[in-house]
């Protein structure tokens, strides 16, 4: 059943609230979260709510300290996110790279002690409303065998960009570097159903489509060597460059709440001015767009789609008719209702 985006929006603000964030980080954390639902991400979205209010229940996510930024060049920052809400630190470490980017022309993030953020290209469509290209890299636990290798020794290392068009919507790229995210594969579990063959191993390499068997096995890289090379590479940048954990040593932020993460960001922000006028640079983006949208469609397509092109048609659709939230979602906000005293209005 579809529910008014608003209702979900306070209701699930003032939940966070009830459990301790701030009012802007419950306000941010809920707006990446449902940023998530309207663009048909549900693995990312508000089913995820009642783990995130868990982990800062027990203290394995921090409330009531500031993530440290540290300037170590004009366009270089290191970050200590000190285990603070991944959505609302990712926000605040973008802002400082379009602050800093509009300075120099662009600016980087190395962040470690990060918690999972959530929709990964929320923060660089961020940079695009400020007119410039915008990035995010991050490591996760150990879920991915690399090509050839029967056992979960890398994240699904998620890679998000975003560049500003002007009469087309911006093109956005929010992908994990494996077949399909582990939120698909918790989502399966979650809802009873199996998973398409191609996703994911079993314990002993085998292919799978039961999501049990996936949970201890391993996912695969998409596009194989080559798919298990960005992923190699988006770990080491998330990593090696900030001084967060490396996959193997970072637990399960949904299954293993009583863990703290060490999770690493690599994220920044690209001044498109600096280079040449937006307007300029965006009906660039244009040209190239009209080219591949009057493509001759292959045989089983009506059209050729710009990456992000059928989430936006998603969010539109979901604003109009409101969000689609699962039996499994609706009774977790009906146990947060009851755990935090905020009334149950779905």
């Amino acid at each position: 059943m579809r529910y008014p985006v608003e209702t979900i929006r306070k209701f699930g603000s003032q939940i966070f609230e009830k459990a301790g964030l701030s009012p802007e980080d419950a306000a941010v954390s809920m707006d990446c979260l449902l940023m998530a639902d309207l663009r048909g991400m549900r693995t990312h979205g508000t089913t995820h709510m009642k783990d995130y209010c868990r982990r800062v229940s027990i203290g394995t996510t921090a409330v009531g300290v500031e993530p440290e930024i540290v300037e170590t060049a004009p366009s270089t920052l290191t970050v200590d996110a000190k285990h603070t809400i991944g959505m609302a630190t990712g926000l605040k470490v973008m802002r400082r790279c379009i602050e800093n980017a509009k300075k120099t022309g662009t600016c980087v993030a190395a962040v470690h002690n990060g918690c999972h953020y959530g929709l990964g290209a929320y923060f660089p469509m961020k940079a695009a409303e400020e007119g410039m290209i915008g990035f995010s890299f991050a490591n996760t636990p150990p879920l991915v065998a690399p090509f050839g290798s029967a056992e979960p020794l890398l994240g699904t290392n998620p890679i998000s960009i975003v560049i500003p068009a002007g009469r087309y919507p911006d093109l956005v790229l929010d992908m994990a570097t494996s077949v399909v995210a582990k939120g698909k594969i918790s989502l399966a579990l979650k809802e009873g159903k199996t998973i398409p063959e191609g996703w994911a191993l079993d314990k002993d390499g085998a292919p799978t489509t039961d999501p049990a068997a996936a949970n201890v096995g391993a996912l695969v890289p998409f596009g194989q060597h080559k798919g298990y090379a960005l992923c190699l590479i988006v770990s080491l940048l998330s990593f090696a460059l900030s001084g967060a954990d490396m996959d193997i040593d970072i637990p399960r932020f949904f299954e293993e709440t009583e863990k703290i993460t060490n999770v690493g960001y690599f994220m920044g922000a690209i001044d498109i001015s600096k280079f040449c006028p937006v307007d300029v640079f965006k009906s660039r983006v244009d040209r190239m767009f009209d080219v591949i949208k009057n493509s001759r469609p292959a045989v089983g397509f009506s059209k050729v789609l710009i990456p992000g092109e059928l989430e936006v048609n998603m969010t539109q659709k979901s604003l109009e008719e409101g969000i689609d939230l699962s039996e499994a979602t609706l009774k977790d906000f009906r146990a947060m209702s009851e755990t935090y005293g905020v009334e149950y209005v779905f």
